[in-house]
């Protein structure tokens, strides 16, 4: 019964882990992060489309972290632009697997 009780516990707490979880922030890059300052001709906006254009990959500052986003078409029309982003965050590859994004309204 214990051993019942463990596996039924161990199950419910992984498919926790996988559960979609909302994110905040801003559409960055992953070569600027939190800030935009080696174009500083550019808008922020431009700065984001012009870096993931090169090597960068389009990501969200939280205010502390920078994550990569799974999808990588659907962040350019919010590039600088606060969002939240529903998806789940692979730890390993620290990668944000989105399921949606939309703007926050302020």
């Amino acid at each position: 019964m214990k051993l019942l009780s463990l596996t039924l516990a161990l199950a419910g707490a992984l498919s926790a882990a996988d559960a979609p979880r909302t994110f905040t922030g801003v559409i960055t890059d992953t070569l600027c992060g939190a800030g935009h300052a080696m174009m500083k001709a550019q808008s922020d906006a431009s700065c984001v489309k012009l870096c993931v254009k090169g090597s960068g990959q389009y990501a969200l500052f939280d205010g502390q972290n920078v994550f990569k986003l799974s999808d990588q078409k659907t962040p350019a029309k919010f590039a600088a632009q606060k969002v939240k982003v529903v998806g789940t965050y692979d730890e390993k590859a620290k990668t944000i697997k989105v399921s949606s994004i939309e703007p926050v309204s302020q």
